[in-house]
């Protein structure tokens, strides 16, 4: 009887544990990077989640890391499986771990965006050279359009930020960043255009309150990435699912709150110009 018992018991663990695996197995961790501010990004994406799942029939999971850093590291280790980041976190993945992009998205017609420098309205700064001896804020270190570029353009300039600006600081948003110049906090910033112009079309008032300086050559857009150890029938789906968005009513309204026209498949080449400045940059 005891051992009778002992059997049942085993089965039943058995049968939890398959349960839990099974589970396990189903569900889709999907990163994302913090280009809009954290409330912001979770409110905007929860559809796009949602949707993600009824259409993989796959439970997909947000996560949402602070620093772009961390983002890659779900990824590297697989804890993540795909992920919407920036370009500058895209070509260090694919660089240290080969990460790849799965599908771009296409923005006002564009598979591209710029880096805006920016200075408060009342500021009689009109050119990054003035920004010597100034304050200023980056977004993270991975960020192209918030750290690389303005790094680019001091190395252009043959000094580097320690000795070019008097102090900077790191914001982890690039709508905090833009925020700190408004409120006075930082002279000049360097921020993803497409988050700039959602927040003018938000009538965010801390866009009000500043004024663009200069504009960077057009970028690759920020990606939609996929985990190289990602399985090949999960990646499939994942992608069928997004580029047939744009024609599923329910789609086309998620990509609409999303400010996205459509995902397209990646064409490298809009990506070169990106890689060539994050090597003139000097970054690690």
């Amino acid at each position: 009887m005891i051992n009778l018992r002992k059997f049942f018991l085993a089965v039943l663990v058995l049968f939890i544990s398959a349960s839990v695996s099974a589970s396990q197995e189903k569900e889709i961790v999907f990163a994302i990077s913090p280009m809009a501010s954290p409330v912001s990004t979770v409110s905007s994406f929860s559809d796009f989640i949602d949707y993600l799942s009824q259409k993989t029939g796959k439970k997909v999971v947000l996560k949402q890391r602070r620093k772009y850093s961390d983002i890659n590291s779900l990824l590297k280790s697989g804890e993540a499986q795909f992920a919407y980041t920036c370009t500058g976190a895209y070509l260090s993945g694919r660089n240290e771990f080969g990460l790849e992009v799965l599908a771009v998205p296409v923005v006002n017609g564009r598979t591209t965006y710029n880096s805006f420098i920016v200075v408060n309205k009342k500021s009689d700064i009109e050119t990054f050279n003035q920004l010597k001896g100034k304050v200023f804020a980056f977004t993270d270190p991975m960020s192209l359009s918030g750290r690389i570029y303005p790094a680019y353009l001091l190395e252009t300039m043959n000094t580097t930020e320690g000795e070019f600006f008097r102090k900077t600081f790191y914001t982890s948003s690039h709508e905090k960043s833009v925020e700190s110049v408004a409120n006075g906090l930082a002279d000049g910033a360097a921020v993803d255009s497409l988050i700039f112009e959602d927040m003018k079309r938000m009538n965010k008032p801390a866009v009000d309150r500043v004024r663009i300086i200069q504009v960077s050559p057009p970028y690759g857009i920020p990606p939609i990435v996929v985990s190289p150890g990602a399985d090949k029938s999960i990646k499939q789906l994942m992608l069928s699912s997004l580029l047939k968005m744009k024609d599923d009513p329910a789609g086309k309204k998620v990509l609409e709150e999303l400010h996205i026209e459509k995902f397209v498949l990646p064409d490298p080449a809009i990506y070169h110009s990106a890689v060539q400045m994050r090597q003139a940059s000097m970054l690690p």
